[in-house]
């Protein structure tokens, strides 16, 4: 699923290529990827308007609607954004396009349909409906904050990092990289984390997301010394050169090495 640098990296491209463009039509070959806004509502809302600037909470995208709100992308599992000028060029799975007066489109494209497009007037309001938790890289999230967060949780810190509610934009591949980086083993309690441990993994937290994205969300060129190029059972781990292992972990795969990331 795209998680923080993944939907930065669309965010990238959506600012680089159709902001500030006129749009002259909006088309939804599958209207369940809507939530809270019908296809004629949404294609009213957009005509004659302009995207004019992009935002990024966790795992959602806004981009500002010329006076009036924000369409929101959420992507899933499969989801990504295409502009193009030749309709030959339409990707398969374009789910909802928008067509600019300079004859070129931009498809959100979503293969298994897991994805969602919607409409809000305030970003903070959309967050806070959807019991989202501030976005990991932002001011909100410094090492204090951080430590209060895990202070008293006694699941495990995987899906601690994962809960959306708590700190919203990591998920199940990015987590494995962080704790990776960080030397814990995806099954350590929170509450069991020294406070150095915790202050590690706030640094590892920032430093992972941001090298994601800086590389376009691109395994391969992720730094020597990462996990995930090798995220892959029986792989040879980055740094120790042992058997990376998988395991279950609240019901997500996940990769480690056994050696790196001892159980506590």
């Amino acid at each position: 699923m795209p998680e923080l640098p993944d939907v930065e990296m669309f965010k990238g491209y959506l600012d680089s290529t159709a902001l500030h463009k006129k749009i002259r039509k909006t088309e939804v070959s599958e209207e369940r990827i809507l939530s809270g806004v019908s296809q004629q509502m949404l294609a009213r809302r957009l005509k004659g308007s302009e995207l004019e600037e992009t935002k990024r909470h966790g795992k959602y995208l806004f981009a500002r609607i010329r006076g009036d709100g924000w369409l929101v992308l959420h992507f899933g599992m499969t989801g990504e954004l295409a502009y193009y000028k030749d309709p030959h060029d339409r990707p398969e799975h374009a789910r909802m396009v928008l067509r600019f007066e300079n004859g070129y489109e931009l498809a959100y494209v979503s293969q298994r349909m897991l994805g969602q497009v919607s409409i809000t007037g305030d970003i903070e309001s959309f967050a806070a409906e959807r019991g989202l938790g501030p976005d990991a890289l932002s001011g909100e999230v410094d090492r204090e904050r951080f430590l209060e967060m895990l202070e008293g949780r006694k699941g495990m810190i995987k899906p601690a990092l994962m809960n959306q509610s708590m700190i919203a934009g990591i998920g199940n591949v990015y987590s494995d990289e962080i704790l990776f980086q960080a030397k814990v083993n995806p099954k350590t309690p929170a509450n069991k984390l020294s406070v150095d441990e915790k202050k590690r993994l706030y640094r590892v937290v920032r430093r992972v997301l941001r090298t994601a994205a800086r590389n376009g969300a691109d395994p391969e060129k992720m730094p020597r010394g990462y996990i995930l190029p090798h995220r892959e059972e029986g792989s040879k781990c980055p740094v120790c050169g042992g058997k990376v292992k998988k395991m279950t972990v609240s019901g997500r795969t996940s990769y480690y090495c056994p050696r790196c990331q001892r159980r506590p």
